[in-house]
């Protein structure tokens, strides 16, 4: 079993399971505060920590990190300071906000009417200590993973879920509510960045005030972070059209996408985070890595997409429509979903062939795919999102992923294998039309489930009859 697909299968088990939790958390949400101002202004407020988080776990940090880290010889003096350096800047920019926290709404949702705004801003000064915390587990993080350590890192964040959780369980306690799940946001950040020090000192590190290697870190990190900053700004205009587009269409959005954020947490970023260490270091294997990353992500991706796609709205109102979120928030919210998962493969893709990029501390290429993807969306959002509402907005995305991620395959031509690609889309169609056949039997809740574990479980029958050999590796795996 290659190391891309066993690694990138516990970390798999792990994400899967964080996000389940997070979808228990969004339930909770859904079901006390549904679509409305208060949860609009919870969505802004925690944005802008989220987004530096990406930034941190997902991108900029991690790409920069990782290649060093893996090179240096006195690995905790480097960790340390980025640890020193990077923490002055994160403690800085939490004060600011704290000083002037109306700069989150503005810009984030400048569109957004006045109640919504003042309330953002309030629960921003809450919010906004999770980015100290969160930068602190990202580089925890990369030290484990750097070690070839997936699973535990993986399944931190489920910390903050169940922050959240609780929040939402005592939010009537505050005034107004929705200040519970914002306390709880926060104090899960924390949570995250304790609950992986252990695991740190296991791999022998141990902090020590110092800038040296700092230099080394910025001159990638700087890089980086323009191109994470340029992908995030998506959000932002996407967050901002949503606002144009009247209320509640924020929330619509954010709960699609969050959705949207599971099979991509669990297969996207799984993938490109076990291959960047494993590419990482001038590695000969780099090269057969990255094409055995490549099999593993159209393995998982494209039929996760085309089962998102078919059971968009039974998901939604499984998951979601309980309580405050009625039957039309489903709707809206599952065209979303499906327009958002007709991305996923190309975000899977570009995630990767990123990730092969700051392997090799390339990080311009990377930003101009970035700069490409950034210039389509915010075209496409004003044309489709003023035209199909949520919807469009949702679908400017996924064009967004394809045209960022033709633009990698068409600079760097990775190897790829087509006739494993062909079976694996034929698998996924195939399973996909079962799927649909099958929905047809009842609209219970409880069959959604079925369809789920029934799509799973054609698409591997039909991948081993085709003799996809991730469908063998990974049947091997489970049997052990």
């Amino acid at each position: 079993m290659t190391k891309i697909l066993r690694y990138g299968t516990l970390f798999a088990i792990a994400t899967l399971f964080s996000r389940f939790t997070g979808l228990i958390r969004d339930v909770f949400l859904a079901n006390r505060f549904g679509v409305g101002i208060e949860f609009d202004a919870y969505s802004i407020a925690i944005a802008f920590p989220f987004l530096l988080r990406r930034a941190f776990a997902e991108g900029a940090m991690t790409s920069a990190f990782v290649p060093l880290y893996k090179e240096k010889t006195d690995k905790n003096e480097f960790a340390s300071a980025v640890i020193t350096s990077l923490g002055i800047a994160t403690i800085s920019l939490t004060v600011l906000v704290q000083i002037f926290p109306q700069i989150v709404p503005f810009l984030l949702a400048s569109g957004a009417n006045t109640e919504t705004k003042l309330l953002a801003a309030k629960l921003a000064r809450i919010s906004t200590p999770f980015i100290v915390f969160i930068f602190l587990w990202a580089v925890l993080y990369a030290i484990q993973n750097s070690s070839e350590r997936f699973f535990f890192p993986a399944l931190s964040p489920m910390f903050m879920n169940f922050g959240i959780i609780a929040g939402v369980v005592l939010c009537e306690l505050f005034d107004p509510h929705i200040v519970g799940p914002t306390i709880g946001f926060t104090l899960g950040g924390a949570a995250m960045f304790l609950s992986l020090i252990p695991g740190a000192r296991r791999v022998g590190f141990s902090y020590r005030p110092t800038f040296v290697g700092a230099r080394d870190f910025f001159k990638l990190f700087f890089p980086a972070l323009l191109a994470m900053t340029v992908s995030e700004l998506n959000v932002l205009i996407d967050v901002n059209v949503a606002a144009l587009i009247g209320p509640g269409s924020v929330s619509i959005l954010q709960y699609a996408n969050r959705f949207y954020q599971l099979p991509f947490g669990v297969f996207g970023v799984a993938v490109s985070t076990v291959a960047l260490p494993l590419m990482s270091g001038g590695d000969e294997d780099s090269s057969k890595h990255l094409k055995e990353a490549m099999r593993t992500t159209f393995f998982f991706s494209v039929p996760s997409a085309v089962g998102l796609i078919v059971l968009s709205e039974r998901l939604i109102v499984l998951v979601y429509q309980h309580g405050a979120f009625t039957h039309s928030d489903s709707i809206r919210t599952a065209t979303a979903l499906l327009f958002y998962s007709l991305g996923l493969p190309f975000y899977s893709m570009m995630a990767l062939l990123s990730r092969s990029c700051h392997a090799k501390k390339d990080m311009k290429l990377p930003f101009k795919a970035t700069l490409v993807s950034f210039v389509s969306n915010a075209v496409l959002d004003f044309v489709l999102g003023l035209t199909m509402k949520t919807a469009g907005v949702a679908f400017a995305t996924a064009l967004a992923g394809a045209i960022g991620a033709a633009y990698l395959l068409f600079k760097l031509r990775p190897e790829i294998d087509m006739k494993h690609f062909q079976k694996v889309l034929i698998c996924s169609a195939l399973m996909g039309l079962v799927i649909m056949i099958a929905e047809h039997v009842s609209p219970s809740r409880l069959l959604t489930l079925v369809l789920v574990l029934l799509g799973a479980a054609v698409y591997m029958v039909l991948c081993l009859i085709a003799k996809v050999d991730e469908a063998y590796q990974l049947l091997h795996f489970i049997r052990k």
